[in-house]
């Protein structure tokens, strides 16, 4: 899982592995829960099986090594036993992902001492995996110790918290576990509760072997168990059983009790499939067949606010945008409004700011840009440059982008700013990024950790990942480096509020919006909870009979 490079460019929630549908058949009633998301669905009978196709089967099994299958990654949210998640909250008539209450699911307890630097877990007793073997402190250990030796997701994204060796993971009884970190952080169980899963490491050892000694060829190939689902079977390339885990121990427990995960390569029958009554859910559709079918009868459309941003990254080093006021004429040149009403169909939220709307701390003056083609012509005379040129790349094939780039473009013409549309492949466009050599680029994505200090770790400080700005600022670095050690909730927000200051200030994007997610489904389909983390959790869906 990139945790480091945690946003991903993508519209829909699975789009980059691939389109991605839910099927369903009915069947006999599934036990539901109270404490869970709104029903929405009519009364009656549950279906006690849901189908899933998506368009290519997961790269591997093992959690520890998978980079970007979004396929891989979602199945793993659901597999592998959590020993937090984020709990569930309203944005709007949206059910979303509680970023803000983050609590135990197979674990029993998680919290940190008075120095908020050595939190101690506290496993339920009597929890097992598949194979019978029970979960233990030695499980976790053995998971972290493997984290730490794989050099990879998990190491990578502890760094931010403290945690850099295996030592600072101690055992002190068969339910207890103890994590002592360099210093504090606020992030701690937002880090945690995507980096906390546990492997079956009794089993993993009968599958070592001295050139291999954390069976990282077998857990490759065999599925692990224990999550809010185990797999019943796999079919490599052909499809997956989940079935719900009678043994998970916390709240909500998964709604039905049979999943199936078909591998269904072409993404062009789902609209028809959806129609016709063949599947309940498709993930993937957007354009004009999703606007045809909030048009079709028996769907409906479910809109769920997403944290997924839309953007224009101005290179800082980059002529002409290493002057700040040409940067502010191109924020000022965007035509805000009308992209969200022509692209998006209305569909999606303004924002005021680069920090993404529903992150602790955002504030409207982090973005005073407004479309005014008087003040962009002013800005470009304050740079002394009546009109400047530049290409605008995006990503070739993403019909949202292109479209975007095309009404920028007319709109930035009119105030001095020549754009040349630039539509590059993926692999063009990873290469030059990498190169540093873009000047204005289209980016969609979101942060997998709902907080600013991980939203500068990612975009904003140097040498940051997704930094396609190529932006420093010393303020901004002083300002992340305090942000490490300081956990109080009123410090930070200060922190924050002086962020989306200098971010405003120096405007190394011009933001404009933040779509919505759409998600057509049958009328009788309910239970969805956009994953603020982009990984959808399966245990919510349900659907009448």
């Amino acid at each position: 899982m990139p945790f480091d490079t945690s946003r991903i460019s993508r519209r829909g929630l699975l789009q980059l592995g691939g389109s991605v549908a839910l099927l369903l058949t009915t069947g006999a009633c599934a036990a539901g829960s109270k404490s869970g998301p709104k029903s929405g669905a009519s009364a009656g009978p549950a279906a006690s099986t849901l189908r899933i196709a998506v368009s290519s089967y997961l790269s591997s099994w093992d959690q520890d090594f998978v980079g970007f299958d979004l396929t891989a990654l979602m199945m793993f949210k659901n597999v592998y036993p959590y020993m937090i998640d984020y709990g569930v909250t309203t944005a709007g008539d949206s059910q979303i992902l509680d970023t803000q209450n983050i609590t135990p699911t197979f674990a029993e307890s998680f919290e940190p001492d008075a120095s908020q630097q050595v939190w101690t877990l506290k496993l339920r007793k009597g929890v097992k995996f598949a194979s019978g073997n029970e979960m233990k402190a030695d499980d976790v250990k053995w998971s972290k110790d493997r984290a730490f030796a794989a050099a990879a997701n998990v190491a990578g994204i502890y760094r931010t918290i403290g945690l850099t060796k295996p030592e600072q993971v101690v055992v002190k009884d068969d339910y207890t576990v103890e994590f002592h970190q360099e210093f504090p952080s606020a992030l701690t169980r937002q880090i945690q509760a995507i980096s906390l899963y546990v492997f079956d490491s009794v089993e993993a050892k009968k599958h070592a072997t001295a050139a291999d000694p954390w069976a990282k060829e077998w857990f490759a190939k065999n599925a692990p168990t224990g999550g809010y689902f185990n797999v019943a079977k796999a079919t490599q390339g052909q499809e997956i059983e989940l079935s719900a885990n009678t043994g998970y121990p916390g709240p909500d427990p998964a709604k039905t009790p049979t999943i199936r995960i078909s591998v269904v390569p072409a993404a062009a029958n789902q609209r028809l499939q959806l129609q016709a009554g063949d599947i309940d859910i498709a993930l993937g559709i957007t354009g004009q067949d999703l606007q045809d079918l909030k048009k079709a009868d028996g769907i409906k459309v479910l809109s769920a606010a997403s944290n997924d941003q839309v953007a224009i990254q101005m290179s800082v080093t980059t002529a002409p945008f290493d002057d700040v006021n040409v940067r502010k004429a191109l924020a000022y040149a965007v035509p805000y409004e009308q992209i969200i009403k022509n692209v998006y169909g209305g569909d999606a939220r303004p924002t005021k700011s680069i920090v993404p709307l529903d992150m602790p701390g955002y504030s409207e003056a982090g973005y005073p840009y407004t479309y005014d083609l008087d003040k962009a012509k002013a800005a470009l005379a304050a740079a002394g440059k009546p009109s400047v040129s530049s290409e605008l790349v995006f990503e070739a094939g993403n019909d949202e982008q292109q479209k975007i780039a095309v009404q920028v473009q007319s709109e930035a013409a009119k105030a001095g700013i020549t754009l040349k549309l630039a539509p590059l492949d993926p692999a063009t466009l990873g290469e030059r990024r990498t190169k540093k050599s873009i000047p204005l680029q289209i980016t969609t994505g979101q942060l997998w950790v709902n907080d600013v200090e991980y939203m500068l770790a990612t975009s904003f400080v140097k040498g940051a990942a997704l930094n396609y700005s190529n932006y420093t600022n010393p303020e901004i670095e002083d300002i992340y480096t305090k942000s490490h050690t300081t956990v109080d909730d009123a410090a930070r927000k200060q922190l924050w509020a002086r962020v989306q200051e200098i971010l405003a200030a120096d405007v190394p994007w011009a933001i404009i919006c933040q779509p919505n997610f759409n998600l057509p489904v049958r009328e009788n389909v309910s239970g969805w909870v956009q994953p603020m983390d982009g990984l959808a959790r399966l245990r919510y869906l349900s659907a009448t009979a």
